[in-house]
């Protein structure tokens, strides 16, 4: 058990390595990519009732080397629920998304393609096992030059200019959390979260290096803010997202921003502590900029009329759910903005994988106008799209419901700010997700250019289902991983 997390991260790096030398073996290179995320999906399901019935972490230390001079892993309940999902929906993802990746990219590039998601595998185990700062910036580059790849690979005009919008914000972003990062070694001397955290404590109590402290947190917080599009830090989300091939969206909006907001909370928790956090006022702006999120985030959404840039916008709001969950700054709040980010993460995949069905259905075309009917050619990706949209409204037995009610009931100590911003949400997630959804179920005129009948591939037809079962299992029981997350964040 204690070399899991170590075997995960070297198996997908080397998984990446292969993939690239396969050439223009692009089958090859898609099976043994599924092979590695299923294997890692697997071991780190292992974990999960280990440290049920054992509680505590695990601390793996990397070449022997003590504190402060080594590199460390630390992982417990948290950690090794968050490393399944990922690696589950990177799995389906690419299965739904296959004839996507098959239509989009040039076989002589597909294998790039694959090694890429590697990497990004990779680099979310990173950021979710590690236990020293500088590694993490590491691991946050990696995954910026992934996503790019995944992004610019589709070779469109749109692809490459969000690509290049996408990487200059990253990059900005990057800059601000290395910088942060040398004001921590300097005011320290430690990049080891345990005695990082020990040296922060004693600083604070004394009141000494407090303005650089501050000034590292801050830029800690806009910088992973950029990268995981928090409002108003969001602009390269509906680009990038809206224009790459249906698999990578799925993984981009699933889980791809999740990895920087992972690393938020381990710094809020764990190097800073919640405390201190909160007496900076950073916890009042996260949660201040969540709201504005979930509001206009849904705003935006109102005015598109491009299916996938809806879907979209849309996370930029969902997205606001989370951090108003962790600005909120409690135990039990984090629990449920983890388990709407869990949410989030499948429901997500459905809405892109169902929308790439529809789209096909209806001429390749995204434009809500031309999705006329397009639910009745696919019925399939029309039951999908139905399911996530009401999970994304907040309608009772699906997953989005559940964990609304999770973040409005955890939220007392904010008054009814929230709760009211959560109805008012809800409210513009219906405005503008029930009337693409009337339109897919409304037969089209003969003057609508569709297309007579769409086959479904088993893959596409088992993501779809997958996407939709686990969706309302969270929303039916969610209650009881909520309960197992609260045990993971306790021992954060």
């Amino acid at each position: 058990m204690n070399n899991i997390p170590f075997i995960t991260i070297i198996l997908s790096m080397a998984g990446s390595i292969v993939a690239l030398l396969l050439g223009k073996k692009a089958k090859t290179a898609y099976m043994l990519t599924q092979a590695i995320l299923v294997v890692v999906a697997v071991l780190s399901l292992l974990l999960i009732p280990y440290f049920l019935q054992n509680g505590g972490t695990i601390t793996y230390v990397l070449g022997h080397f003590p504190s402060p001079w080594g590199n460390e892993l630390r992982f417990g309940l948290m950690e090794s629920i968050l490393a399944f999902v990922f690696s589950l929906v990177i799995v389906l993802a690419l299965i739904g998304g296959k004839s996507g990746i098959r239509d989009d990219i040039q076989e002589s590039k597909q294998n790039c393609y694959y090694s890429m998601l590697l990497l990004l595998e990779l680099s979310l185990l990173a950021l979710i096992y590690t236990n020293d700062i500088f590694t993490a910036y590491v691991f946050i580059e990696i995954n910026t030059i992934a996503a790019c790849g995944i992004v610019m690979v589709k070779e469109s005009g749109e692809t490459l200019k969000a690509t290049i919008k996408y990487l200059f914000m990253s990059l900005m972003a990057s800059g601000l959390f290395l910088i942060s990062i040398a004001l921590l070694y300097a005011s320290t001397g430690h990049l080891l979260i345990p005695a990082l955290a020990e040296s922060v404590s004693a600083h604070v109590a004394s009141g000494e290096f407090y303005w650089p402290l501050l000034a590292a947190a801050a830029m800690m917080t806009v910088s992973l803010g950029v990268k995981s599009a928090m409002f108003p830090f969001h602009t390269w989300l509906p680009d990038a997202h809206g224009t790459a091939t249906t698999a990578s969206s799925s993984i981009l909006s699933g889980v791809v921003v999740k990895g920087y907001i992972i690393l938020l909370i381990k710094i809020f928790y764990r190097v800073y502590g919640i405390e201190t956090i909160r007496s900076m006022g950073i916890l009042n702006v996260v949660f201040v900029l969540g709201i504005a999120g979930m509001i206009l985030g849904s705003v935006m959404a109102i005015r598109e009329r491009n299916v996938k840039r809806i879907i979209a916008y849309s996370s930029v709001a969902q997205i606001g759910y989370i951090y108003a969950g962790i600005g909120i700054g409690t135990w039990a709040a984090l629990s449920a903005a983890l388990f709407h980010m869990i949410v989030h993460a499948f429901t997500k995949p459905l809405l892109f994988s169902s929308a790439g069905g529809l789209i096909e259905a209806s001429g390749h075309s995204k434009q809500i106008a031309d999705l006329r009917g397009a639910g009745l050619r696919n019925r399939l990706a029309g039951i999908g799209f139905a399911i996530g949209t009401l999970s994304m409204i907040g309608v009772p037995l699906f997953g989005g419901f559940t964990s609304k009610v999770f973040l409005a009931y955890y939220s007392q100590e904010k008054g009814f700010i929230f709760i009211v911003a959560l109805a008012l949400s809800s409210c513009l997630n219906a405005i503008y997700y029930l009337p693409v959804l009337l339109r897919i179920f409304t037969k089209a005129p003969d003057e609508v250019k569709t297309v007579e009948s769409t086959e479904v591939s088993a893959g596409y037809a088992a993501t779809i289902w997958c996407f939709s079962i686990i969706n309302i299992a969270l929303g039916v029981a969610g209650f009881l991983l909520v309960t197992v997350l609260a045990k993971g964040v306790q021992i954060l």
